[in-house]
């Protein structure tokens, strides 16, 4: 085997196994595991694909009759030879994510798309308030080259809701309404009460017909009190729904969700209910599934208008398309944080892998809208801003 050929056989051999380890991960973490087992599942990853590479760089590139000696991989151990074939698999699921990203295209129903972006830290104007951005101690990945915790975007994306009902409404007249949606907040620290203080003012500004929040608030329970204080803003400018997410079932959940319903807004965590939003009669449910409760039961198409479900994670995609929602709101997946050139996002906590890490996708009549989230455990963000999002939602018959 020529050289050339032997280094093929052993990067593609890396990048299978990475892969794999990646396609583990991301499915254990859509799963209802406690932190601790989480950890240690991320442990044997980390050292699954940090170690990989030296291990056949030794055995299977520089022992004997290696790939990098002019051997074949006929020639090495059975093992070996049996560790290259499975890790190659790999590269099945690599290169269709990598294609599935490249060609992706916005569906059909996502009427327009604009954006704003904004450095909060550079609009800080003295030292102590570009502390207050920050937040105390930040990690040393904060400090990471073109890191964009501190950026945030506001989306504005008009989508066409084409309105299933079971009862007859041929006098409803079509409907545009103005919905702010935004996920895993995740105060943790840093970014500052600064930052939140402004993504705050941002959703404030939209002014919306409902405000939605699809879950992972918290990181530390202490930090509750913000929450309360930037909630109890939003509720002063429309009415607000909202579910947690698996960072909150980790803390106190029942808790948070009474703090929460203390600023006015209205919890829909494993329930169901009928709204006027903007004028359309809107049936609203949420589920915070697997971590807490179970989906909800929820009735037939009636003579609602739209019907629109809160889902922490876009797992329950089935259960929205078979209950005939016409839009489901989720999040936990942060747009996969770090989203590579050619290839895309890597890390994403579903049981779809990468598929729905973040934006507007279509799953038959069920249209997806899924935020990148503003916040994150791990403060790291690289081409994949923080975001809230304004829907305009033309409601058709």
């Amino acid at each position: 085997m020529s050289l050339a050929a032997g280094i093929a056989v052993l990067l593609l051999s890396c990048i299978g196994n990475a892969e794999l380890w990646v396609v583990l991960m991301n499915r254990r973490h859509a799963l209802r595991y406690r932190h601790h087992r989480l950890k240690r599942a991320r442990y044997f990853h980390d050292a699954g694909v940090l170690l990989y590479p030296p291990f056949l760089l030794i055995y299977a590139g520089l022992g004997k009759n290696g790939l990098l000696r002019g051997g074949s991989v006929g020639d090495l151990s059975v093992s070996l030879q049996g560790t290259i074939a499975v890790t190659l698999v790999g590269l099945i699921p690599f290169f269709f994510s990598v294609v599935r990203w490249t060609l992706r295209q916005p569906p059909k129903r996502q009427l327009g798309c604009s954006s704003t972006v904004h450095n909060v830290l550079r609009l800080a104007s003295t030292d102590a308030e570009v502390l207050h951005v920050k937040g105390e101690d930040p990690p040393l990945l904060a400090r990471f080259p073109l890191n964009q915790i501190y950026q945030l975007e506001v989306s504005r994306k008009r989508l066409r809701i084409d309105r299933k009902v079971d009862v007859p409404t041929a006098s409803v007249e079509d409907k545009v309404i103005r919905v702010a949606h935004f996920s895993d907040v995740h105060l943790i620290g840093c970014p500052g009460k600064g930052f939140h203080d402004f993504v705050t003012d941002e959703l404030c500004k939209l002014q919306p017909d409902a405000f939605f929040f699809t879950g992972d608030l918290l990181d530390r329970q202490d930090l509750a009190v913000w929450a309360v204080e930037f909630f109890s803003r939003m509720a002063a400018i429309a009415p607000g729904y909202f579910i947690l997410g698996n960072h909150d079932w980790h803390l106190d959940y029942s808790r948070i969700r009474r703090q929460l319903v203390g600023t006015g807004w209205q919890d829909l965590g494993e329930k169901s209910l009928t709204a006027d939003i903007g004028g359309c009669s809107t049936l609203l449910a949420g589920t915070e599934a697997p971590w807490i409760g179970v989906n909800p039961e929820v009735p037939l198409p009636g003579s609602e208008q739209l019907r629109l479900l809160l889902s922490h994670a876009p797992d329950q995609r089935n259960y929205a398309f078979e209950n005939r929602f016409d839009l489901m709101l989720c999040g936990h997946n942060h747009g996969g944080q770090v989203v590579l050139p050619v290839v895309g996002p890597v890390y994403s906590p579903s049981i779809y892998g990468v598929r729905y890490a973040g934006g507007v996708f279509e799953h038959g009549d069920l249209l997806m809208h899924v935020s990148k989230g503003v916040g994150g455990k791990d403060a790291l963000r690289w081409n994949c801003r923080p975001e809230v999002t304004l829907l305009e939602l033309e409601v058709v018959g």
